[in-house]
């Protein structure tokens, strides 16, 4: 009984999450912009990409793209004045993507970035083009102690 209803709260409050991130994406997003970036090839965007150029030659469409994909976690990065940076792109057999990317703004030092970088992997790894997502090595430089163990040993991501 006790688990069943720790199951029904949790399910509860996930649905009150989801409806918040919704409604908070929906003040600040364009469904047509999103429409249009989430129609792009990502493989494209990579290939079109000179990632050695960090100011200049990443596809302006691939920040973008790569946020319009991205679930609830959306609502907490532009709300709080971050975005995805990408270091590294790469393209590799079977036209599949491999990704380093990072954090921007307010979320590069958030206490939340466990939780963060974990929902960005999955969000990023749903769809079915990109095969790795890895995080900028540098995220770690803003964190010590517990936190930085923490997301080295127990987030479930990758640093490179």
């Amino acid at each position: 009984m006790t688990d069943d209803l720790a199951d029904e709260y949790r399910d509860q409050i996930r649905l009150q999450m989801h409806e918040e991130a919704n409604r908070r994406l929906q003040e600040v997003i364009d469904p047509r912009e999103d429409a249009r970036v989430l129609a792009l090839s990502l493989v494209e965007l990579v290939k079109d990409s000179d990632f050695t150029d960090q100011e200049e030659g990443i596809h302006p469409d691939l920040i973008p793209s790569l946020m319009a994909r991205l679930g609830d976690v959306r609502a907490s990065l532009t709300g709080h004045g971050g975005a995805l940076t990408v270091r590294e792109g790469e393209i590799e057999e079977n036209d599949l993507v491999k990704l380093v990317v990072g954090l921007d703004g307010a979320c590069v030092a958030c206490g939340a970035a466990p939780n963060t970088l974990s929902q960005i992997q999955t969000d990023l790894l749903f769809d079915g083009t990109i095969k790795t997502i890895s995080f900028d090595i540098g995220i770690l430089d803003h964190y010590d102690g517990i936190v930085r163990d923490f997301l080295l040993e127990k987030s479930g991501v990758n640093f490179c």
